[in-house]
């Protein structure tokens, strides 16, 4: 229609051949286990926060104020509204050996997004696990589970994945959703998965590689800047998901299978340019650069989007593994 708002172009390329993806209706419901705790937990370890340069708000969200934990929260909710990153970020759940799996445990689970996911995915028997540093996450995980009837056999818990208090085996199947980019120390983090998983069960990592995480600007001086200091807001390990191959063998763990899309709005957008508004906004605030800098390119995201031009894309990487045996 001319002069009418274009529809967004949401591009979710295939980087790799995913597999089969199972039928998530055919689950079988599963005999709940004990819950097996570790007694000889250490205290939570802080070394691998010493030194770093990021200022990632998720990896640090215990110490963030309540404006920085509501921006976080909405972002998480919101991307479970979008249909095309729920189809991206969801689509490993079908690949999971739910029909024989008792316990799952969700590291870095936020407000419970996957876990309600994975909720409707699983049978009624089997219990899942979330868990999360941030206490203000695990109380908006456990009001939105309750609002959506789903907290039946799900529990949620304040913990640090990096030094899990469970003992070994104790989980059939462990995901790291979004996780694996916010760690203080992901090779430690997969160490644990593979510790508290029993032997040969699965361990499945979705993330984001925020390297490739890129917005149109007409000014690449701006443009680099902004999304150099938004990955220090944003990510500690931008990175990460292209080491994870090397990550997972280090960690005891078996590549059993991999796969990548690109995520893109091209045109308009709803995904993306909320998160330039909501991220925007705190980049402004953070002082890491000039608030007139980043109002500037704020300002061409929206209108970019109203004039049809706008253009924003990140890679996502699946892996499953499975744990040793």
């Amino acid at each position: 229609m001319c002069g009418g708002r274009p529809t967004p172009y949401n591009v979710n390329m295939s980087l790799a051949d995913a597999g089969p993806t199972g039928d998530p209706h055919r689950r079988k419901a599963a005999t709940v286990v004990s819950d097996t705790r570790r007694t000889d937990a250490e205290p939570t370890p802080k070394a691998a926060s010493a030194g770093r340069t990021d200022r990632d708000i998720f990896r640090l969200a215990p110490t963030m104020d309540a404006t920085v934990l509501d921006a976080i929260a909405a972002r998480l909710e919101f991307r479970a509204t979008d249909d095309g990153y729920v189809a991206l970020s969801q689509a490993y759940l079908g690949r999971l050996p739910l029909s024989d799996t008792h316990r799952i445990l969700a590291l870095g689970c936020g407000t419970g997004v996957e876990v309600r996911a994975l909720r409707r995915f699983a049978g009624p028997g089997t219990a899942i696990v979330g868990l999360d540093h941030s206490p203000a996450l695990i109380e908006t995980a456990r009001r939105r589970t309750a609002d959506e009837g789903l907290s039946d056999n799900v529990t949620y818990e304040i913990g640090d994945a990096h030094q899990l208090a469970y003992g070994a085996g104790a989980f059939d199947v462990v995901t790291l959703h979004t996780l694996a980019s916010h760690a203080d120390d992901p090779l430690r983090l997969l160490r644990e998965a593979g510790r508290v998983v029993r032997p040969g069960g699965t361990v499945a990592i979705f993330d984001g590689d925020y390297a490739s995480l890129t917005f149109g600007c007409p000014d690449p001086t701006l443009a680099r800047t902004v999304e150099d200091k938004l990955m220090q807001l944003l990510v500690a390990n931008p990175r990460v998901m292209r080491d994870m191959p090397r990550l997972l063998g280090q960690a005891g763990l078996r590549l059993v299978e991999a796969d990548g899309v690109v995520y893109a709005n091209i045109g308009a957008s709803r995904f993306w340019l909320s998160a330039a508004e909501s991220y925007g906004e705190l980049l402004e605030r953070s002082g890491l650069l000039p608030p007139e800098d980043v109002q500037r390119w704020r300002a061409f995201q929206t209108r970019s989007d109203q004039d049809g031009s706008f253009f924003a894309a990140s890679n996502y990487y699946t892996y499953l593994a499975q744990g040793p045996t």
